[in-house]
């Protein structure tokens, strides 16, 4: 997709560096062991608010949450409704939160596109033959698509029926994107370092719920040309999830990449640029808007 579309959007990679292919709870449970179990409500409402940070600004989104009882064997609806949102700012043209259908189990089934997005609104009004617009229109799509599907996995789907044993760390071998920009960039081997701290507050301040804090952490496993002063770079990607162990139903999740390049200045000094960007959300359960844009608490 041009980059028109898409201005300040955080890359799909960004939202990933998980990986399912963690310990399954099916063979013996050790003393001590957490297992992430799917156990949703039959009824939810949640406010969702989703800060963004990049290229040094920042802004904050606000959505709603709705699920309510499935209908037979068929797909659980999670839908999803924007708030209002006075800070948007940069998160204003960040993938949007998106209504999405999940199975008995927890596992993704499809999405719905949102009615708000920056991208579809730009796109109607480009001037471009209605085949180029079409195009253009099926890819934001299938993008939309993997961004609402990437979401589900980090916060549910990668976790379910996985143990983990608190003080260790599960390493995973994967692979991640170096270099100048997104013209001038390669992929290299890296690790993922994924732990799990317990007896975490579920909601900073209240302590009578109790969750489990989960952390990957995706690093480069060698030095990315270390030879070369005007092209090494440093990279690390985290990714934080807060859920529920009995339930999965999360309460944050905290996605960041942190670069640093070193280029070299015409007098053959050598600069070092850093950047940082990412994207937050945190889910208050039992709120729901009223028609006056407020909210309150069921």
């Amino acid at each position: 997709m041009p980059h028109l579309l898409r201005p300040f959007l955080l890359s799909a990679s960004l939202l990933a560096g998980m990986s399912a292919c963690v310990t399954s709870s099916h063979s013996r449970i050790p003393p001590g062991a957490v297992v992430l179990r799917f156990a949703w409500p039959e009824t939810l409402s949640a406010r969702v608010s989703h800060s963004v940070v990049s290229a040094g600004s920042q802004g904050e989104r606000i959505y709603w949450w709705k699920l309510g009882p499935g209908e037979g064997e068929g797909p659980r609806r999670l839908v999803v409704q924007p708030g209002e949102s006075p800070e948007a700012g940069v998160a204003a043209f960040a993938d949007p939160e998106m209504s999405v259908l999940f199975d008995a189990e927890g596992a993704f089934t499809g999405f719905e596109p949102p009615e708000d997005s920056a991208a579809m609104g730009l796109l109607n009004v480009l001037p471009m033959a209605p085949e180029q617009q079409e195009h253009l229109r099926r890819t934001l799509h299938a993008s939309q698509e993997e961004v609402a599907r990437i979401r589900w996995e980090q916060r549910v789907g990668h976790w379910r029926d996985v143990m983990l044993l608190p003080g260790e760390t599960v390493r995973f071998a994967t692979k991640m994107w170096m270099g100048q920009n997104a013209f001038q960039r390669e992929e290299v081997e890296a690790e993922e370092r994924t732990t799990v701290e317990v007896g975490v507050e579920c909601v900073p301040g209240e302590a009578d719920k109790r969750c489990v804090r989960l952390r990957v952490e995706t690093a480069p496993l060698h030095p990315y040309k270390e030879s070369d002063p005007c092209e090494h770079a440093r990279a690390r990607k985290t990714f934080e999830l807060v859920t529920d162990p009995q339930t999965l139903l999360p309460y944050l999740t905290r996605s960041m990449r942190e670069d640093e390049i070193d280029w070299c200045r015409e007098d053959g000094t050598v600069s070092t640029r850093r950047t940082r960007e990412g994207e937050a959300f945190v889910f208050t359960y039992g709120l729901e808007p009223t028609p006056s844009g407020a909210w309150t608490r069921r």
